[in-house]
């Protein structure tokens, strides 16, 4: 079969599926959609033990109700899945979403909207049949229409991504800073072996207090490599008020990481819009 063959194949399979996805969609029968999706809130946070071997994510237990009979689930959590939370207290609210009759299967959300309709891999597949149309047509009628292709796409995709971060920063921006003593309470230690190599991945967890006095369990999202984040250590943590999942101990690298973020943002919209205007002269 010719590479065009491929890529027609290629590009059908992906349709089917993309198909597939959103007629189940319409329909109400994928999974996303037969879960069960309920407000839930951290009941218990304990602070893994030092030395140990490293975990997913902090140890908790999340309480949430059974919409069918009104009580309430008090289950044990910690290793993450669904999004990750690098702060932890009692009492936050979270949304818990569990196949209907397994609420020991659940995994927690910002909200309870999220993914409900079961689209992501229906969109994947359209992407995935996008770049074979892209490449097909490249290979036919030259590498001006790969640019065109890519860099049209590019643009538009990171400049919304780039309005978000620019509205993040602003909201950000109007919060003051808190600063709060802490303590490094735990350092965890994994080790990997592929068959081929063992490397060695460390996790430190922290303590600290809100300035309103609520305590909180926090993951470093580096490993602890600085001395200053070893086992024991008093720390300064900042954090803005109400976004205590973004806490830092570098409030200069913090900031120095938020503009280097934009800057690629910028970098990779200035990158499409090149590439579509290139494609589009050459043709």
């Amino acid at each position: 079969m010719s590479w065009h063959g491929v890529l027609l194949l290629w590009c059908a399979g992906c349709g089917v599926l993309a198909l597939i996805g959103y007629g189940r969609s319409l329909a109400g029968v994928t999974r996303a959609q037969r879960a069960v999706r309920v407000p839930g809130r951290i009941a218990e946070v304990s602070v893994p033990e030092h030395g140990g071997p490293g975990i997913l994510g902090i140890p908790m237990a999340v309480a949430f109700p059974d919409p069918g009979t009104g009580q309430e689930h008090v289950l044990p959590y910690v290793s993450e899945s669904g999004i990750q939370l690098d702060a932890v207290w009692v009492g936050r609210e979270i949304a818990v979403i569990h196949p209907p009759g397994h609420p020991e299967r659940f995994k927690i959300a910002y909200d309870v909207q999220s993914g409900q309709h079961g689209l992501g891999w229906p969109h994947f597949a359209v992407f995935l049949l996008y770049c074979g149309l892209v490449a097909d047509t490249a290979i036919l009628q030259g590498y001006p229409w790969a640019l065109l292709g890519v860099g049209v796409p590019l643009a538009v995709v990171m400049s919304f991504v780039l309005r978000d971060d620019l509205r993040l920063t602003r909201r950000d921006a109007a919060r003051p800073i808190v600063a709060v003593p802490g303590r490094v309470a735990a350092v965890l230690t994994s080790v990997h072996d592929d068959g081929e190599s063992v490397w060695t991945s460390h996790a430190a967890f922290i303590t600290f207090h809100t300035s309103e006095g609520t305590p909180v369990v926090g993951r470093l999202r580096a490993d602890p490599k600085d001395p200053n984040t070893t086992y024991g250590t008093d720390i300064t943590v900042h954090y803005r008020p109400g976004n205590l999942d973004v806490f830092t101990l570098d409030l200069a690298a913090a900031r120095r990481s938020g503009v280097l973020d934009i800057a690629f943002v910028v970098l990779c919209v200035l990158l499409g819009v090149a590439g579509a205007v290139a494609g589009a002269l050459l043709l």
